[in-house]
């Protein structure tokens, strides 16, 4: 008992020297905090204050930045006083401020030679989208044609600065830009109102709350919907500051992504912070649009999937080669791109203390809890992540409202059928479905009785398919399915039990029941269809002249159109 009770009081008495030494430790580093030296740095903003760079405002006045020894300056972005744009990168690279905010074309200027590296991508998705009407009646970039206007920055009417997204996007879609009828884009909302334009660039952080304003309906074409998935802001520096002042750059990243996470989950705070503090581009970027802009900045970011400020080598490189075939840039490093920093550890801090005042053992114990520690959260992490890539290739591939394959997945598998089908001689079919008066039931019921019916239609439908068939939701209201080793009569009886199906189906609204009906296109792979797009383009037809003849109806391709 005598040794027992000994081993106890050992063990108690090293407790509380621990114990002692970290409290003088935590006294001594509190006093020397109040008279501590704060690093001067200044960040710069790419465009004027508003939500876009919420977390730098809370690192700011929550005192993260502080904390990490640095007195931050914010200079937002935009054009000087006299209308020259201002160029983030520039101010990093001539010293004007040691971190700056930008968009993965800085992979373009990295790949030129220019001394910069990104330290965070803070959002998983980039903004930028194309913007059109409603009433200009077309939703994709295949439906562009000829005569349409359209004002993208493009290199047939670039300034230097071209979109790539954009650019790729095109690529995919099989459209060529120099059959555009395109003007230099100015951005402004009012251009696409009065018809200067049908198709602009946009960001949908901002440009539909613009054009709702205006009593409009915005139509919105994502890159996202062609497989083209680039960051959106990121963080960086130059090669510089890593290289000279390491620790620094460190505390910035730890302190900027504290702020982001606070900003994240504190979104209200941090709008009227904005709000009352920062003066934003004019009076239209009000109390009410940062509201709308902070929900759309937190799905870009998408912090309930991926750990912000997280960066993906795998990722950059697919941004890189994309950048390689637009003949935007020829060689590039990824590695030397990513600033990877170094891990923290959690008793670096009282190293000096610990040496002082415990054994050689407790040490030797605690180190190997913590790397035991290390290992699990390690495991757990690479688990994380792991399903956050799983996730985020379903998100790319699915509609997120009716859980059906998007326009991107559709042309993939649309591409691969169709090839089988020419290849072993096999018939494969198309059918194509739109609701009909559906702007109607919007305007009547709502977007979310709408958005009802569009689930309900993809429930009832997909109900009816087999196993080999794939639908999917091609955009707005209209659906498109693939039936692969289908022939068109048997095409166009799963037409009938579809088109029956929806005329009996009821959606059941805020306790009002809501009934539809849909047109239909059918056509069958003949000898003629030299690619997808002949195959696409009939059943286009087809569905307009189902449309024209009255709804509800079916029209289906034997040699010439026949209504059903």
């Amino acid at each position: 008992m005598a040794t027992k009770d000994y081993k106890v009081s050992f063990w108690n008495s090293v407790a509380l020297m621990a114990l002692g030494g970290i409290f003088v430790f935590e006294a001594a580093k509190a006093s020397d905090n109040n008279d501590k030296y704060l690093t001067p740095v200044t960040l710069q903003l790419q465009w004027y204050h508003q939500f876009q760079f919420a977390g730098y405002y809370a690192a700011l006045h929550k005192g993260f930045y502080e904390a990490a020894g640095l007195d931050v300056t914010i200079k937002d972005g935009g054009y000087d006083a006299k209308g020259n744009a201002i160029i983030p990168e520039a101010e990093v690279v001539f010293n004007r401020a040691q971190f700056g905010i930008t968009r993965t074309d800085l992979l373009i200027n990295h790949s030129q030679g220019l001394p910069v590296a990104v330290i965070a991508n803070v959002m998983q998705h980039s903004p930028y989208v194309f913007m059109t009407l409603k009433d200009y009646g077309f939703s994709s970039l295949e439906e562009i044609g000829l005569n349409r206007p359209v004002t993208l920055n493009l290199p047939s009417v670039s300034d230097g600065r071209n979109d790539a997204e954009a650019m790729a996007a095109l690529k995919v879609a099989h459209v060529e830009p120099a059959w555009l009828n395109n003007r230099f884009p100015t951005w402004k909302i009012e251009d696409l109102l009065n018809g200067t334009t049908e198709l602009m660039p946009a960001y949908v952080t901002d440009g539909p709350f613009f054009v709702e304003k205006e009593g409009r309906t915005p139509l919105i074409i994502s890159p996202e919907d062609y497989g083209i998935d680039f960051y959106g802001d990121l963080i960086f520096t130059s090669v510089k500051m890593i290289e000279q002042q390491p620790d620094i750059v460190k505390s910035f990243r730890d302190a900027s992504l504290q702020g982001w996470k606070y900003a994240l989950e504190h979104p209200a705070e941090i709008v009227s912070l904005i709000h009352k503090e920062y003066r934003t581009r004019n009076e239209h970027y009000d109390l009410e649009f940062l509201i709308y802009e902070s929900a759309e900045i937190k799905k870009l970011i998408n912090p309930d999937v991926i750990e912000v400020g997280y960066m993906n080598p795998l990722r950059w490189e697919k941004i890189a080669k994309t950048y390689q075939s637009l003949g935007l840039i020829r060689e590039y490093d990824i590695e030397s791109l990513l600033y990877i920093p170094p891990a923290n550890h959690p008793l670096s801090g009282y190293i000096k203390w610990v040496k002082l005042l415990v054994l050689p053992l407790i040490i030797s114990l605690i180190i190997s809890a913590y790397l035991y520690s290390l290992t699990r959260r390690l495991r757990k992490e690479i688990a994380r992540r792991r399903e956050a890539e799983a996730t985020l290739k379903i998100q790319a591939e699915r509609d997120a409202l009716t859980g059906l394959d998007n326009r991107y997945a559709f042309q993939r598998n649309f591409s691969h059928e169709f090839e089988r089908a020419r290849r072993y001689k096999q018939p494969f079919s198309l059918v194509m479905i739109d609701i009909d008066f559906f702007k109607e039931i919007n305007d009547k019921f709502g977007h979310l009785a709408g958005d009802e019916v569009l689930k309900s239609l993809a429930n009832v439908t997909s109900g009816l398919l087999r196993g080999s068939d794939q639908m999917a939701r091609y955009g707005g209201e209209e659906f498109v399915i693939l039936l692969p080793n289908t022939l068109e009569s048997e095409a166009m009886a799963l037409a009938e039990r579809i088109l029956r199906a929806n005329q009996s189906n009821c959606v059941l609204v805020d306790g009002h029941s809501l009934q539809y009906t849909i047109s239909l296109g059918v056509t069958e792979l003949s000898d003629e269809d030299q690619s997808i797009n002949d195959l696409f383009k009939r059943s286009d037809q087809l569905l307009y002249e189902a449309k024209d003849a009255g709804r509800n109806c079916i029209r289906r391709y034997v040699g010439k159109f026949v209504l059903q």
